[in-house]
């Protein structure tokens, strides 16, 4: 229940549903300078990170360098590309400090949708709420600038 109040994401579940979700999770934990998958990579998983800071970067034209794209941080959910397709990963994201990460595999995702879909349902309503909320901010960024 401490991760339902502590992350937006799991905003929709109740303690049943954390109990179930627990079987489909990975917890990984990565170091400063660490990546959790480079540009060009296959994608097999989304990250929802629950401690620390991630930095996404894309590949620029100029052999070597790479513009920073996004730094994200607790409550934040990264690589939702995974659960929609296979496509290579569009961009290298690395650990900028001690973080950790709970990891949904594709296979994992599809099975909670065939075994439990009023679950997956619950789940999908706060991972969508995180991003209409990234994508909020994104709104409020740009008529910043102007």
């Amino acid at each position: 229940m401490q991760m339902k109040r502590d992350f937006r994401f799991f905003h929709f579940l109740n303690e049943d549903d954390i109990q179930q979700l627990q079987n489909f999770f990975k917890c990984r934990s990565y170091a400063p300078g660490e990546d959790l998958w480079r540009e060009g990579d296959s994608s097999y998983f989304i990250a929802f990170i629950t401690r620390g800071r991630v930095e996404t970067k894309k590949e620029t034209e100029f052999k070597g360098k790479q513009v920073v794209v996004g730094v994200y941080g607790p409550e934040s959910l990264i690589g939702i590309v995974s659960l929609l397709s296979r496509e290579e990963r569009p961009v290298t994201a690395t650990a900028l400090e001690e973080c950790s990460v709970l990891m949904l595999e594709q296979d994992s995702f599809d099975t909670l949708n065939r075994e439990h879909p009023e679950l997956s349902n619950r789940l999908m309503k706060g991972m969508l709420f995180c991003l209409s909320m990234r994508l909020k901010q994104s709104y409020e960024r740009l008529a910043a600038i102007f």
